[in-house]
């Protein structure tokens, strides 16, 4: 990480750093979308168990990198519950066609 002197510099890394998450936010969503077609059963794309082996992992991560646990937990939960509700309207688009 860079350590910026003012914040036209900062703002610059903070672009840098978005330009890296978007495509591996949006590489995600396809991920999701092709667990819609995947699952056989409505009742399978909300799976509790999943949704927490996730946020264990991510939370490891934070630990071990020294950073912002419940920054990353509180992201990821939301991003999990938007890409749960992404699978269903997949789900029903395919189920229902």
């Amino acid at each position: 990480m860079k350590d910026c002197k003012d914040m036209t510099e900062l703002r610059a890394e903070i672009d840098r750093v978005d330009r890296l998450i978007v495509p591996l936010l949006l590489e995600r969503i396809k991920l999701i979308a092709q667990a819609g077609h995947i699952k056989a059963d409505r009742d399978a794309v909300r799976d509790n168990w999943r949704i927490e082996d996730v946020v264990s992992k991510v939370v490891a991560e934070a630990k071990k990198q020294a950073g912002d646990v419940a920054y990353i937990e509180a992201i990821y939960r939301h991003l999990i519950e938007y890409s749960i509700n992404h699978e269903f309207t997949v789900w029903d688009d395919v189920n229902e066609s």
